[in-house]
């Protein structure tokens, strides 16, 4: 929504979010059923009517009760210490491994703890003992090259602290993969105790000029990975799960329209995941370099 306004200037966007009526059966009567519950307006016509007429504006709006509310942003002070998600003896699976988001914090993660850091990528890669030919026989500028030495810098880094780096190839979207990627590593270390899900697609690209196709490759690795992921792991299956999204969400960049809503969406995936039995959060990364 916020990503039309910016790419059209005569167009003017307005969420308005309302609570749910107030429900009234209809009565039953002899050899009739009663009516099913409607819900009742309770002048939200007449509040949508309010945004329509009052000045353009691109806002989100929320009603509650007789008060109009209007988001907007400021800044706030975090808490000294927060809690770590990961801990020594975990097994961590790592969606969108091989990006740069995702090499950094299973570093992060293997440099503090003595855990296992399973990265998840489509890429296929040799095999562990195939890979110093490989370096050899291919240029350093070679996609898989790259990775390669990417994982021999974090098994480093592993082997200092007693952690394990393991390597996956699948996809992310597809559940009977992740099923046998499940399988493989409870086998090995023993139940994954935490995904962070660090996949994504950027591309940038006005929205008059994308295609469907375009559009669902942006949502699928974010929005149906998380729903594969949902479905592998349900509620208290794992001890957290960590939601890669972006600042994207609140600054709603022209050219990003599949992106934002994509981690929108995980956003309100988090919240409404809220108070489960497994810790859902999600971080609204900047530009990352």
């Amino acid at each position: 929504m916020g990503v039309i306004a910016r790419e059209m200037a005569e167009v003017t966007c307005v969420q308005v979010d309302l609570e749910p009526g107030v429900e009234k059966p209809g009565k039953a009567q002899w050899f009739k059923r009663a009516a099913p519950a409607t819900p009742e307006p309770e002048g939200d016509v007449e509040r949508i009517l309010e945004d329509l007429l009052a000045p353009a504006e691109n806002a989100v709006v929320a009603y509650r009760g007789t008060k109009r509310f209007e988001r907007y942003f400021r800044d706030i002070a975090l808490p000294a210490t927060k809690a770590d998600p990961f801990r020594a003896g975990g097994v961590y699976l790592v969606t969108g491994g091989h990006g740069g988001i995702g090499q950094t914090i299973a570093r992060d993660i293997l440099s503090r703890h003595k855990a296992v850091v399973v990265l998840l990528s489509r890429r296929e890669m040799p095999p562990r003992e195939a890979w110093e030919a490989y370096l050899s026989a291919y240029p350093a500028g070679d996609g898989t090259a790259r990775q390669i030495r990417a994982a021999l810098r974090l098994e480093e880094v592993a082997h200092a602290t007693g952690g394990t780096l393991e390597i996956a190839q699948g996809d992310v979207t597809n559940v009977a993969q992740l099923r046998r990627i499940d399988d493989r590593i409870a086998a090995r270390y023993g139940p994954v105790t935490g995904v962070i899900h660090a996949a994504g697609i950027l591309d940038d690209a006005p929205l008059m000029a994308k295609t469907d196709a375009d559009i669902d490759r942006v949502l699928q690795a974010k929005v149906t990975g998380l729903r594969v992921l949902e479905k592998v792991y349900p509620d208290g299956a794992l001890e957290t799960l960590l939601l890669f999204s972006s600042t994207s969400t609140a600054t709603r960049s022209a050219g990003q329209i599949d992106y934002v809503a994509a981690n929108a969406w995980l956003d309100a995936y988090a919240e409404a995941r809220a108070g489960g039995k497994t810790a859902v959060r999600t971080v609204n990364w900047g530009v990352w370099a």
